[in-house]
């Protein structure tokens, strides 16, 4: 809302004199170029020093530390192929927007097709060997080994029964000839009949080395008959098995891969994300290593180099404030990620900040300024950083005094403060609100010093007349900033 006062014919010419004569004074504000810049012809001729004025405001104040980055998808995918020849179709091109999964291209699948039907085959080839290794053929080899060997345990049976049998006749034949033997020598048999006893003995021995050898024969065929049934079953039949087996093995691989190329022939997205590069084309064969780049732009990230001041006060977690020039004045909210467990070797740490971007505002490659928040008031009393004086000890500001009554004064007023931010400054005690505090031409000012108030809170003193009380009629003064430079 706009102030208005009355003002005094002399007091007319003096504010005209400030936007028309400046001033030969050069003391504390060195002219229109030393301290106090523009305000230096604001002063007048007279003894009151022209100034502009203003309330506290409350905001929020934040004290900020700025770095400069580039904008990064948040995921880059080189997607490959990992079969070569013609490429059959496409199915997208740069600036697409594709989604996990999605068919990127399609290879020419015709030879991949026959070597995998070539690959079944030969599976098939051998799963059937591997059945007949263990099928009827193998089964009666055995079983007739088995026989071979029940066999010559009866023969060997037999030819013991024999060698017992040829064993007990030698005896009795041994037996009789040593009898007879004695009769004769005692006169009381012929020599025919000792020759008859001498020819059974020997029939006997005879007999009994005969069935000796026939059980030695038949123990050598059950032997070779255990030994035929065991090389069978456990090594010929067990060698042929795993040779089949093993073919079969080999096969399955074989289809396996075979199948996998064909699969791989489709090349798909392993990311949601656009297309950020297209190096295939329909028709041709495929020849680049990098035949699409997909990034995933939903969130993007930004990595800066900050400085030893800040870097205590982020956290993983932390909020940023980003900025990028070319889209405008908004402001975009990001989360710190990754923090550099160490310095670099300019002394800044890494720090890595995710953005969620899902209108896709922000490209890959945009330059970004970062701010990091060290200090942050909410509902702060604020001021004009240039308004908060300082003599090395204390804080100060100059208030007004005396507003509207003709004879406005300039208070030297010890203030404290809070967070700084640049352009404003918090100011937490030493002034209240309602208080008017000079923001221009304070340079020029002492404690006591008689001001004139030309513009409050951004709106120009039209009139203040009425404010002497001396009726000399209303002068209304539109003292503009630029005018009184």
């Amino acid at each position: 809302m706009k102030l208005f006062y009355r003002i005094t014919a002399a007091c007319l010419i003096a504010v005209l004199a400030v936007g028309c004569g400046g001033s030969d004074k050069q003391g504390e504000g060195g002219g229109p170029g030393g301290p106090g810049g523009d305000m230096a012809a604001m002063e007048g001729t007279g003894t009151a020093t022209s100034v502009y004025a203003e309330n506290l405001a409350t905001s929020t104040i934040k004290n900020q530390y700025t770095y400069s980055g580039t904008i990064q998808p948040n995921e880059e995918v080189t997607v490959t192929a990992s079969t070569s020849g013609k490429v059959a179709i496409v199915n997208y091109d740069v600036g697409d927007y594709v989604t996990a999964g999605s068919v990127l291209f399609q290879m020419d699948t015709e030879s991949l097709q026959l070597a995998v039907e070539s690959a079944q085959a030969s599976l098939q080839a051998a799963q059937t060997t591997l059945k007949q290794v263990n099928g009827g053929s193998t089964q009666s080899s055995i079983a007739s080994a088995q026989n071979s060997i029940t066999s010559a345990e009866t023969s060997a049976e037999t030819a013991k029964a024999n060698l017992n049998t040829a064993k007990t006749n030698l005896d009795k034949a041994q037996s009789d000839y040593d009898i007879y033997s004695q009769l004769y020598a005692a006169g009381g048999i012929s020599s025919d009949s000792l020759t008859t006893y001498e020819n059974s003995l020997k029939t006997a021995q005879d007999n009994y080395t005969n069935a000796e050898l026939a059980l030695k024969s038949a123990e050598d065929q059950l032997s070779n008959a255990q030994t035929t049934y065991d090389i069978l079953v456990n090594q010929t039949i067990s060698d042929n098995e795993e040779t089949a087996q093993n073919a079969v093995n080999t096969a399955q691989i074989a289809l396996e891969s075979a199948q996998k190329n064909l699969r791989d022939a489709t090349v798909t997205s392993p990311i949601s994300g656009t297309v950020l590069e297209c190096n295939v084309t329909a028709g041709a064969t495929l020849s680049s290593s990098s035949p699409f780049v997909i990034i995933d732009q939903n969130t993007v990230n930004v990595e800066v180099n900050a400085s030893e001041q800040i870097i205590s006060a982020l956290t993983v977690g932390s909020e940023a404030e980003i900025t990028v020039s070319t889209l405008g004045t908004d402001a975009f909210t990001g989360t710190v990620t990754e923090i550099a467990p160490g310095a670099n070797s300019d002394g800044t740490y890494t720090v890595k900040i995710n953005i969620p971007n899902p209108d896709s505002k922000l490209k890959s490659g945009m330059s970004a300024k970062v701010a990091f928040n060290k200090e942050i008031s909410e509902g702060a009393l604020v001021l004009p950083r240039d308004s908060v004086l300082n003599d090395d000890e204390e804080y100060y500001v100059f208030v007004v005094n005396g507003q509207g009554t003709g004879t406005e004064t300039a208070e030297r007023r010890v203030v404290e403060v809070g967070v700084d931010g640049g352009t404003e400054i918090e100011v937490t005690s030493g002034i209240s609100a309602d208080e008017l505090v000079v923001t221009k031409g304070q340079t020029y000012l002492v404690d006591g010093s008689s001001i004139n108030v030309v513009q409050i809170n951004g709106v120009v003193v039209e009139d203040n007349d009425s404010n002497n009380n001396n009726g000399s009629g209303d002068s209304a003064v539109e003292n503009k900033e630029d005018s009184a430079k």
